[in-house]
């Protein structure tokens, strides 16, 4: 490689290091202080350049946000993958995916809420699942449907229909959330998990006799 070859690499090797520490400082402010109350000046003194330096990087504070979004996805996979598919019951596993993302969201509450409102707004689309949601369903109908198996779950009702249930719950819960900065997520995700995990248990013998009773019978008018 030539001089000049070797230079550019150089070049480009140090401008990607500044805009991941750019990154990363504006992470860490925004999850201390929040998006609104965090400034481009702010972020640059943080980072030690000129807010000018920013701006090479980073068209506004907003397309920084923007960028974050992209973590979302990746990150919620990652919950998954910890969470929902390690061995254990449907119930320990679906307490234990509420467990840890209430303690994330507790940990930077503010960032987190503040990217998950840039991420509906710029990855949702009308008439489409949102892409958290979608993300989400197969993992829990899948857990359900082995709970199923084992006699820890519901047999009456579908798996994917149950998965449904679950993933609106929570989702109800986030958007509770986003128009109301304080309403007690974390509270509620651990709730709604122990609420969940008494819905979807098989009902005891007594229970489906009573249930069956107030069924109407099929074919009558």
């Amino acid at each position: 490689m030539s001089t000049a070859g070797v230079a550019e690499g150089r070049r480009e090797r140090r401008k990607r290091e500044l805009r991941a520490r750019i990154y990363a400082t504006a992470r860490r402010l925004f999850q201390e202080q929040g998006v609104d109350s965090t400034t481009v000046e702010q972020i640059a003194s943080a980072t030690d350049i000129a807010p000018a330096t920013f701006f090479n990087h980073f068209q506004s504070k907003q397309a920084l946000l923007g960028e974050m979004t992209s973590e979302v996805v990746d990150h919620l996979q990652a919950l998954i993958e910890q969470r929902l598919l390690r061995p254990g019951s449907a119930q320990a596993r679906i307490r234990a995916f509420a467990d840890q993302a209430a303690n994330e969201i507790h940990e930077a509450r503010s960032a987190a809420r503040d990217v998950l409102l840039e991420f509906m707004r710029t990855r949702s689309r009308p008439g489409e699942a949102a892409p958290h949601l979608a993300r989400v369903h197969g993992p829990f109908a899948k857990i359900l449907r082995e709970g199923q198996a084992k006699g820890e779950v519901r047999t009456d009702l579908g798996a994917p229909f149950l998965a449904e249930m679950v993933v609106g719950a929570f989702n109800a819960v986030v958007i509770h959330w986003m128009s109301d900065p304080e309403y007690p997520l974390e509270q509620r995700f651990r709730q709604v998990a122990d609420f969940l995990g008494e819905a979807i248990r098989p009902p005891i013998r007594g229970q489906r006799l009573a249930a069956r009773r107030r069924s109407p019978v099929r074919g009558a008018s």
